[in-house]
Parts: structure tokens; C-alpha cells; sequence
């Protein structure tokens, strides 16, 4: 049910569908007059909410109903319809007759679909399924998703592997960058293992004495600071190359280490990221690999995985070694390695 601006009258209206008690057949009418958006959208609720009482409101309504009450950015409603309109069937049915028998039908087809990753699959369902509980938790509609369970990775995404850059590798990218806040973002990002929405939303206030307090993410200007990915708050403890080079953009204008005033735009770091990849002719990898990049460097090093664990940000330390696995498995052939050697040098010394 979407809401509208009346140019003319400098008003909002809104626009909807009612069935006709005698003849089942449904008509688009209008509630025009609003003086403010906040109004309109107010009465659509309304109107929703009287449609679920007396009759079955549209999945793609209370969708609508989610995204307000959870003040879902304009992004995160652009990603909302993407995935509900091309991967979920029963987008416009009204959502008490969608039953557990078609969603687990939708579930099967879904997971044979060759044209999608088991990441953008599994974003679906959990998407489905947050607008299902919504409807169950507010308007006591039965949740008929709760079955759903993601979908496992396939053999071949399984056996696929980040790529990172060696040190060297990351100093050859680096030279070509010749703008320093630039440069300095891309060394924050692969000598911490953070974010790319943690580095653009990192304050100046959170730098000191060496360490960068991760609080915030942001991914767009428009959309500011937000909560990190697991909504905690972590000590990222700096290198000294790394504190130094901080310190001319720690002293221009503005709250933001990275960017100033506002923060630097996602788009214009992925322009840079590809640039220094062609100029220096580095392996193309991911902008997030400079994460995976720090972390397999860690633990290349002997790093603690518990240490690793907690400057990356994790949940909790099964998340590294879920993801680090095979990293572990070549430390493991290594500290074999030294058990013996040094049991070869001890039985030459006691020879």
C-alpha cells in the first residue's frame, strides 16, 4: 500500500485495494488530505491492520508493516523487494494462505535453482522468515516458516577459498595509491582485519594511544552510523607505521578519521581498490579478502586463535576456526615441524 505525494494540493495520500463484500472483486481507492507523510503512513497502518482482523492481508503488506516498524533503511527495503520478487512466489498471495506445504515446495525449488549462490538463498529464507514472525508476533498470524532451515553450501562453494594478498603483495597495490587517505584506509583495513563499514565509520574521538575503539559501521553517507555487524563494541590495537600514518587525517576537519566531515563513499573506495589492483598488477581480490588477508597473516605467525578471534570481532571464537580451518590444518603441520626439530637437537645434544 504505498504512499504518495500530491504535488498539486501539497499533501499526501495513500493508495489501496478493498474486495467487494457481494462480488469478490477488488478495487484500487484512495484516502487523500494528509499534511504529512508521517500521517499517511500512520493511517496505511491502520488500514492494514483492519484488513488482517476482518480478512488475509498481502505477504508484500506486511512486509511493508516489517520495514516501518523496524525503520528499515531505503536500502534495506531495496534488498527486501529484490529478493522477495524475484525468488519468493508468493509475494502478493495473502499471507494466511500460504501454507508450511508451499513454503517447503518453494524451499526444494529454491535450493535446485542453479542461478543464485547458497548465501543469496539462505538471505531469502531468513527473509521470509523475519516477516513471517513479525506478522505472527503483531497480528497473532500462525508463522508457518518456522521449519525453514537454511540451505548447506554445495560441494564446489565448500571447496572454494578466499584469496588474500602476502605482505609483499599488499605493499606492491599499495604503492600505486598515491592519495593518503586513501592509502591509509586500505593499510587500516589490512593491518586490523576490520570492516569496510567499521573503518568508514571509525571517529576520531574512538583513536588514542595507539588503539581505535570499533563502535560504528556506515554504509552510505545517507544512511550514517549504525551498530556493527554483531552490535559489540572492540579495542583494535594499532602498529606504530600504522599510528603514524593516521596522524595528519586525525588532524583535519571533522569527525570521521576517514573522509572528515562525512566519511568516505563506499563507491570511490571500490573505484581505488580496482585502480591499485590494474596499476600494480597484483591477483584481483576482494575489497573484504584485506580482512582475510590480516587474519590468515595472524595466524601464519603463530597468533593466538582466541586473539585473532577477538580483534576480527567474532561472535565467538567458533567462527574463526569454522573459517580459518584450513589455515589451522598447515600451523598444525608446522608445529610438528619444530616438535621435531627441537626433539632432533635435544637427542644430538644428549648423544
Amino acid at each position: 500500500m504505498p504512499v504518495y505525494k500530491d504535488k498539486s494540493r501539497n499533501t499526501w495520500y495513500i493508495s489501496y485495494q478493498i474486495k467487494d463484500p457481494v462480488t469478490g472483486e477488488s478495487k484500487t481507492t484512495k484516502k487523500r488530505g494528509f499534511k504529512t507523510r508521517r500521517e499517511a503512513i500512520a493511517a496505511e497502518k491502520e488500514i492494514i491492520l483492519e484488513n488482517t482482523r476482518s480478512s488475509s492481508a498481502p505477504f508484500s503488506e506486511i512486509v511493508s508493516l516489517w520495514e516501518n516498524a523496524s525503520q528499515a533503511s531505503a536500502l534495506v527495503i531495496q534488498k527486501h523487494r529484490e529478493h522477495f520478487t524475484k525468488r519468493f512466489p508468493f509475494y502478493d498471495q495473502p499471507i494466511d494462505t500460504i501454507s508450511k506445504a508451499d513454503l517447503s515446495r518453494w524451499r526444494g525449488d529454491l535450493a535446485k535453482d542453479e542461478n543464485y549462490s547458497t548465501t543469496t538463498k539462505n538471505l531469502t529464507i531468513s527473509y521470509v522468515k523475519g516477516a513471517f514472525r513479525f506478522a505472527h508476533e503483531i497480528y497473532d498470524i500462525p508463522d508457518t516458516s518456522q521449519f525453514l532451515k537454511r540451505l548447506k553450501a554445495t560441494d564446489e562453494e565448500a571447496m572454494q577459498e578466499f584469496e588474500v594478498w602476502t605482505v609483499d603483495e599488499f605493499d606492491q597495490f599499495l604503492s600505486v595509491i598515491d592519495q593518503p587517505i586513501y592509502n591509509a584506509f586500505f593499510s587500516f583495513l589490512y593491518w586490523t582485519g576490520c570492516r569496510r563499514g567499521e573503518a568508514i565509520a571509525l571517529q576520531k574521538r574512538d583513536v588514542h594511544d595507539h588503539e581505535a575503539i570499533i563502535k560504528y559501521s556506515q554504509r552510505t553517507q545517507s544512511e550514517g552510523l549504525k551498530p556493527t555487524k554483531k552490535r559489540n563494541v572492540r579495542t583494535v590495537r594499532l602498529d606504530d607505521q600504522l599510528w603514524n600514518q593516521l596522524q595528519p587525517l586525525l588532524k583535519l576537519e571533522g569527525d570521521y578519521v576517514f573522509g572528515g566531515l562525512t566519511g568516505l563513499s563506499p563507491n570511490m573506495i571500490d573505484v581505488w581498490f580496482r585502480r591499485g589492483i590494474k596499476e600494480s598488477g597484483v591477483k584481483a581480490i576482494r575489497l573484504h579478502d584485506l580482512r582475510h588477508s590480516h587474519a590468515t597473516w595472524l595466524i601464519n605467525n603463530g597468533v593466538n586463535i582466541v586473539a585473532v578471534s577477538k580483534r576480527l570481532g567474532h561472535k565467538d571464537v567458533s567462527t574463526t576456526l569454522n573459517t580459518y580451518t584450513h589455515l589451522l590444518e598447515s600451523t598444525d603441520n608446522g608445529m610438528m615441524d619444530k616438535i621435531n626439530s627441537e626433539k632432533s637437537c635435544h637427542n644430538h645434544a644428549t648423544a
